[in-house]
C-alpha cells in the first residue's frame, strides 16, 4: 500500500499491468504511476490512463467481434447487446500490482450491466496521462479485499461480494 500526502484517507497500490486473455498490454509500467493508482469501493467505473484504456478496448473489441455493439452508455464507449446470447465468452482480464500481486477478474468485474441490451466493458478513460488511475468497486466485487493498514498491505482474497 502506498501512501499519497494529498489524498491521505485514500488507499494507493503500483499498478504495474493489465493482461486481457493471454495478452498483456504493451505498455510500460510508467504509464500508470504518473498519477497513481487508487482503490476506490466509492467508484463505480475504474478509469485507467488514455494510452492504458485505448489499449484494453482495443484488444477486448478484438474478443468481441461475434456480439453486436450497443450505443455508449455515459462514460462506457464499449457496449454490446446480449438480447439474443444464452451465453457470452467475456476475455479474462488481470489487473497486476508490485511484487507480482494479481487481481483475476471475473464477468462481473469485467462488464457493467445496465441490460442485456447495453452491456459495457467497466473501465473508461481518464482525461490525461497524468490523472489518478482509480480501480473501482465493480472490479473489488469478486474479492474479499483485506486492509492492513498498519503494515502498509493490501490484500485480495476470494469471494468477495456480489
Amino acid at each position: 500500500m502506498l501512501t499519497n500526502p494529498n489524498l491521505p484517507s485514500q488507499y494507493f497500490l503500483k499498478l504495474v499491468a493489465i493482461s486481457i486473455g493471454d495478452e498483456r498490454l504493451a505498455l510500460s509500467p510508467i504509464v500508470f504511476s504518473a498519477g497513481g493508482t487508487m482503490l476506490d469501493s466509492g467508484t463505480v467505473i475504474s478509469r485507467l490512463p488514455p494510452t492504458a484504456y485505448s489499449a484494453l478496448r482495443s484488444i477486448f473489441q478484438q474478443h468481441m467481434t461475434n456480439y453486436p455493439m450497443a450505443l455508449s452508455l455515459s462514460l462506457l464507449d464499449t457496449c454490446y447487446v446480449f438480447t439474443n446470447y444464452q451465453k457470452v465468452n467475456v476475455p479474462a482480464i488481470a489487473i497486476i500490482f508490485d511484487d507480482g500481486v494479481t487481481a483475476n477478474l471475473d464477468f462481473m468485474g469485467i462488464l457493467y450491466m445496465a441490460k442485456k441490451s447495453q452491456t459495457c466493458l467497466a473501465f473508461a478513460g481518464n482525461n490525461a496521462a497524468s490523472d489518478i488511475v482509480i480501480i473501482d468497486n465493480v472490479q473489488q466485487r469478486g474479492f474479499n479485499v483485506v486492509y492492513d493498514v498498519g503494515n502498509l498491505k493490501l490484500g485480495f482474497g476470494a469471494n468477495g461480494c456480489r
